[in-house]
């Protein structure tokens, strides 16, 4: 008899059979007398092992159940009118039986095979019909007429990738302007305005007459209202501002017109490559004025979204000249001042300036100043590079190195706070020397 001892029946049954005393074996005289009551014992053990009438019960019940589940779920399946069928060619090959092919015979069946069911995916819409339901709304309230657009307009999708792809940027020279301040600043610097993008009436409302006076001068101008979802899409802000706006790039010649008493000052960026670092630059310059930026190969893009925040408006103020060349910086110097003009590297490394053998000068302690000045300002990561030691040994003693000391322990400054501090100070030097010149041809 075999009985499972991890049930507590047998349990029950194993200390039964402990207690009862014919299973303790008797002498050899005795065995004979106690067969019957061995028989019987092994009778009584033998229906306390065994399943009771109760748990047998049990079993059928759950036994029971159990089918009418089984029952239940078939004729759910049988009767559901959804079911998987395969819609892909490599699917459709598998659930169909094919001999033992050679593998190149597979492939090929693979690429021809067509799926044999229909696929429940709706046809994809043509851009016409994308296009067809976005309407015209003449606004009265506004006295705007403006375009709405639906959800993933194509048009939208064109215009957006062009203005975020910087290659096409470049080639159509457009800039894309977010937030009401910086839209506003460039309609007061003149900029044409090219098309408007807005999620709700009231952003539209902030800059309406603004918008007015914009369409008189540009009636080409193109107004879409569009989808909250499609502006956070495209929107480079964690929150959209809601109103975005596609401007023609301001012209060098067009900005060097509007300055007035510009200072002799040239900034030249190099190996600068956080846009908010470059628009502070921009903001700084423009603040002075300075005469121009110059941005070289190696930098970030001056016209990108973050550059332009950082910029506050300075990008429409000040001549900015990007990609240049180091060979080519010569060239924009202005020629009549070019054979008096003094370069300044702003270099905080002193390591580093007693190995180039340059001139080293404190920032606050600038007492020549040229008809020209041109100021280098390097990226807090790679610093200036070789190629503008190179330029500052071609001026000889006309070229210096500018300092800012700072306290131990203390790395450097922030590119655009350590720009900020050399040009005001250089600032108070022009000043004063034209103060002195002023002076001398007056006596």
């Amino acid at each position: 008899m075999f009985v499972n001892f991890r049930s507590p029946l047998a349990l029950y049954c194993k200390v039964l059979l402990n207690k009862v005393s014919v299973f303790k074996l008797p002498p050899l005289s005795n065995r004979s007398a106690n067969k019957t009551k061995a028989r019987y014992t092994y009778e009584l053990a033998r229906q306390l092992c065994s399943h009771s009438s109760k748990e047998s019960l049990y079993e059928k019940r759950y036994k029971h159940e159990e089918d009418e589940a089984m029952k239940i779920e078939s004729s759910l399946f049988e009767q559901s009118s959804i079911k998987y069928e395969p819609v892909d060619a490599q699917e459709v090959l598998m659930k169909s039986k094919i001999p033992n092919l050679p593998k190149q015979y597979k492939r090929e069946l693979i690429k021809t095979a067509q799926p044999t069911t229909p696929s429940l995916v709706s046809p994809k819409k043509t851009r016409e019909e994308r296009e067809s339901k976005s309407r015209i709304i003449k606004d009265t309230e506004l006295g705007l007429e403006y375009l709405k657009l639906d959800l993933n307009d194509p048009r939208l999708t064109t215009l957006m990738i062009t203005a975020r792809s910087k290659k096409r940027r470049d080639k159509q020279c457009q800039i894309v302007v977010e937030g009401r301040r910086l839209i506003l600043d460039a309609l007061v610097c003149g900029l044409k305005l090219n098309t408007i993008l807005f999620s709700q009436k009231d952003q539209l409302a902030d800059i309406k007459q603004e918008v007015v006076e914009a369409l008189k001068r540009f009636p080409q101008m193109k107004i879409y209202k569009v989808p909250h979802h499609d502006m956070k899409k495209w929107s480079t802000l964690t929150t959209p501002p809601g109103v975005m706006t596609l401007f023609e790039r301001p012209s060098q010649n067009y900005i060097a017109k509007q300055l007035t008493a510009p200072l002799p000052l040239t900034v030249v960026c190099d190996n600068i490559r956080e846009p908010n670092n470059l628009g502070s630059i921009i903001r700084t310059c423009a603040a002075l004025p300075c005469f121009q930026i110059i941005v070289t190969k190696g930098c970030c893009d001056p016209w990108e979204s973050k550059a332009l925040r950082g910029g506050c408006g300075g990008h429409f103020r000040v001549p900015i000249r990007d990609n240049i060349d180091w060979q080519e910086l010569s060239m924009l110097i202005p020629p009549e001042v070019a054979h008096d003009c003094c370069v300044f590297i702003a270099e905080s490394n002193i390591d580093r300036l007693k190995s180039k053998e340059s001139n080293i000068t404190e920032y606050c302690s600038i007492e020549k100043t040229g008809s020209h000045n041109l100021v280098i300002i390097g990226g807090e990561t790679h610093g200036v590079s070789e190629a503008a030691y190179r330029f500052l040994s071609m001026v000889g003693p006309r070229g210096s190195c500018l300092n800012i000391p700072i306290a131990e322990g203390c790395d450097s400054l922030n590119v655009a706070s350590a720009l900020t501090l050399i040009l005001f100070e250089l600032r108070k030097s022009i000043l004063k020397a034209d103060e002195e010149t002023l002076l001398s041809s007056k006596s």
